[in-house]
């Protein structure tokens, strides 16, 4: 299939334009000559609207022009304190005319925010409404803290539908159905621009946690016959029991088939083209690592470049370790896929780690 084919796949799928797309990418020159390795950085930061935008963002323009479609008056989400998606929910509803409701969790302990910071500051602005959810339990799970958020965001929509109004609930991250095939636009983007770089990429590396721009990816990776291999790097450990893992990646790229209307590939081979390295999440989710606080040094040092503790952080600590560690042979060309966070960088000491020492 080519680029111009799989775009006439979204005809006609309700879709509220926002992002400014295509997003830029780049070559990052310093790093580059630094390890040997063409590194190219695909600006999904820069979706747009506002200066904080992120892959959220792509996923919103077609999960609220269905909302839209159908009517509906409040969209409500759930994210830790410093939550991306959540910031880009309420972006998008102050476009659109929809009222914003967030539950925000307590994930490092911090309590409820004596200041308001980062992205918890913007939806402040914004004018959200917010309900802080405290984490009452010790240890780094964060599934029984989701799963009392979940059940309040269901209990508010219940409400508000009692009162006569419409009302959705988005997942964490926005994994939503609706959602789940901007990604296959995203990755056709990335061909695209390649082919007018006359670059051919060997790696395309992102930062994974809720898993709902990986599905897209790698649906348009296997319509677009392309050798690209993602590398997914985990801010968050998959397990059985945690909020993704390969058997429910493999379910999403079954939806997104299903969605486009087009023939669902094997399982065997969808499984093949998920790589998931779990090494550089650390203690647990929102928690800063060594590694990602020394990568998000050097990409500002060598570069002038953000990318945030708790996710983009942690995935590009991951590519620059697999390069020293020789998993990218020397030579390659990479893609980093910057999936935006950088509101994070702003936020409390707790989340962005010793970011700020000498």
């Amino acid at each position: 299939m080519k680029p111009e084919d799989v775009e006439k796949l979204f005809e006609g799928m309700p879709r509220k334009r926002i992002c400014f797309l295509p997003t830029p990418l780049h070559k990052l020159e310093n790093m580059s000559r630094k390890y040997g390795v063409a590194i190219y950085m695909k600006r999904d930061d820069l979706t747009g609207p506002s200066p904080f935008g992120g892959n959220k963002t792509r996923k919103l323009e077609f999960i609220v022009g269905s909302a839209l479609q159908d009517n509906i008056e409040y969209l409500i989400s759930l994210g830790g304190y410093q939550s991306n998606s959540s910031m880009q929910i309420v972006s998008f509803c102050r476009i659109c005319g929809l009222k914003p409701i967030l539950y925000l969790a307590d994930v490092i302990n911090q309590g409820i925010p004596k200041e308001h910071k980062g992205n918890l500051l913007l939806n402040k602005i914004m004018g959200s409404e917010i309900n802080y959810v405290l984490k009452d339990y010790e240890g780094p799970d964060i599934n029984p803290l989701w799963n009392k958020m979940i059940e309040l965001c269901h209990k508010r929509k219940v409400e508000l539908e009692s009162q006569g109004h419409k009302v959705r609930v988005l997942p964490s991250g926005v994994v939503d159905p609706e959602g789940l095939v901007a990604y296959v636009l995203a990755f056709k983007e990335i061909v695209e621009q390649a082919d007018v770089l006359n670059v051919k990429f060997d790696y395309l590396y992102h930062t994974t946690g809720t898993g709902g721009s990986l599905p897209g990816m790698i649906a348009g990776k296997m319509l677009l016959e392309s050798a690209m291999k993602i590398i997914s790097i985990a801010c968050n450990p998959y397990g059985p029991d945690e909020i993704c893992n390969e058997a429910m990646v493999c379910d999403r790229v079954e939806s997104v088939f299903k969605k486009l209307n087009l023939k669902v590939p094997g399982r065997d081979l969808i499984f093949k083209e998920i790589n998931i390295d779990q090494n550089y999440f650390g203690e647990g989710y929102g928690i800063p690592t060594e590694e990602a606080t020394l990568a998000i040094r050097e990409l500002a040092l060598e570069e002038g470049l953000f990318v945030d503790p708790v996710y983009t952080g942690k995935g590009l600590s991951g590519l620059l370790s697999h390069i020293r560690k020789g998993k990218i042979p020397q030579g390659s060309k990479v893609v980093f896929l910057h999936t935006g966070g950088s509101g994070a960088l702003f936020s409390e000491e707790g989340l962005t780690g010793a970011l700020a020492e000498e």
